[in-house]
C-alpha cells in the first residue's frame, strides 16, 4: 500500500509561538483521529527550525487531512505563526529498512 509522508520545516514567531503550540496541539489530535494517519513527530534544530514529519497510510488519507476543515481554517490563519515554512511531501519510499525489536525490518 503507498504512504505518504509530509516534512512540515518551521521557523515560528517568538511572539506567537505560545498561540502556535496550542493551536498545533489541537491539530495534532484532529490529524490523528483522521483514517489513515500513522504518526507524527517534531523536533528542533539547535537554531530554531521545527521539523514536524507526519505520516499517512495512503492518498486517500493524506487528502482527508488536507481537506479537514478545521485544518482548512487554521492555514488560512497561520501566517502571523511562522516566519518561514515549507511543507515537502514524498510519496513511497525507495527503500524502507532498518531494525525493530531486534529484528529485521524491510518492506
Amino acid at each position: 500500500m503507498p504512504t505518504r509522508t509530509v516534512i512540515f520545516r518551521t521557523y515560528t514567531v517568538e511572539a506567537a509561538r505560545g498561540e502556535y503550540y496550542a493551536s498545533a496541539t489541537e491539530l495534532f489530535k484532529l490529524a490523528a483521529a483522521t483514517p489513515g494517519f500513522v504518526a507524527a513527530k517534531t523536533f528542533t534544530a539547535s537554531d530554531g527550525e521545527e521539523l514536524t514529519v507526519v505520516e499517512f497510510a495512503s492518498d486517500e488519507a493524506l487528502n482527508a487531512w488536507r481537506s479537514n476543515a478545521e485544518h482548512r481554517a487554521a492555514q488560512k490563519s497561520s501566517g502571523r505563526f511562522f516566519a518561514d515554512y515549507r511543507i515537502t511531501v514524498f510519496g513511497d519510499p525507495i527503500r524502507d529498512y532498518g531494525v525493530a525489536g531486534n529484528k529485521p525490518y524491510r518492506k
